[in-house]
């Protein structure tokens, strides 16, 4: 899964007519994993977007079970956003999890490997305004 070194990702943002999209690129390591989610959240807190796609498909590197479930749990801010997140197919069975674990924590995130399908289900919840 994670290889422990020292973590080189980048995060990049741009606003979009619909949404703000965050994409995560570079590689992960199991100790930085919080502080690129704290980093992300300060991103989208920042920007006050509601709608939010984030791209994971460039960042090597994956969580495991455990570290998704302390990330959705940990008390960092989260904003409450529609967020989206696209992962690569071979990453299913984890942003699933991801999503499951998001929904009970009473985030409301869903995960798509198809980006056109998740700028989709964010366009429609705009839409619903």
């Amino acid at each position: 899964m994670l290889i422990e070194r020292e973590a080189k990702y980048k995060i990049s943002s741009s606003p979009n007519d619909n949404f703000l999209e965050i994409i995560l690129t570079g590689e992960i390591t199991k100790n930085a994993v919080e502080k690129l989610a704290i980093e992300t959240a300060a991103i989208v807190i920042e920007d006050g977007s509601k709608n939010i796609l984030v791209d994971v498909r460039g960042l090597k590197g994956r969580l495991g079970v455990f570290e998704i479930y302390s990330i959705v749990r940990n008390p960092y801010e989260k904003p409450k956003v529609n967020c989206a997140v696209v992962d690569l197919p071979e990453n299913l069975d984890f942003i699933k999890f991801l999503e499951t674990t998001s929904i009970n924590a009473g985030l409301l995130l869903k995960t798509f490997i198809d980006i056109d399908a998740a700028k989709a289900w964010l366009k429609s919840l705009q839409e619903k305004r």
